[in-house]
């Protein structure tokens, strides 16, 4: 499974830079696109700080929100994905 492979992995914010708006957090992209994350969103990358694992985040995740574990890992592939994608987060 793809998210055993990410476990491990260090998750990193490389945006240029954040404001909170309410529940929504405005990202400034390194290429200078806006994009609007959800809470869930934000409180991921509020816990991306570069010495965490995506393990460790998982294990906030489950201790905050009521979820099944298998769907928060199935929902964090696609959220990892996606900020890879818009260049707000890298792994190391």
């Amino acid at each position: 499974m793809i998210f055993s492979w990410l476990e491990g992995k260090v998750p990193r914010v490389i945006f240029v830079k954040k404001r909170m708006n309410d529940d929504v957090l405005i990202i400034c992209a390194e290429n200078l696109s806006i994009y609007y994350l959800n809470s869930t969103a934000a409180f991921f990358i509020e816990l991306a700080d570069g010495r965490s694992t995506v393990g460790d985040i998982k294990k906030k995740f489950l201790a905050r929100y009521a979820v099944d574990e298998r769907e928060l890992e199935k929902d964090f592939v696609e959220m990892i994905r996606d900020l890879q994608w818009k260049k707000i987060l890298t792994l190391e």
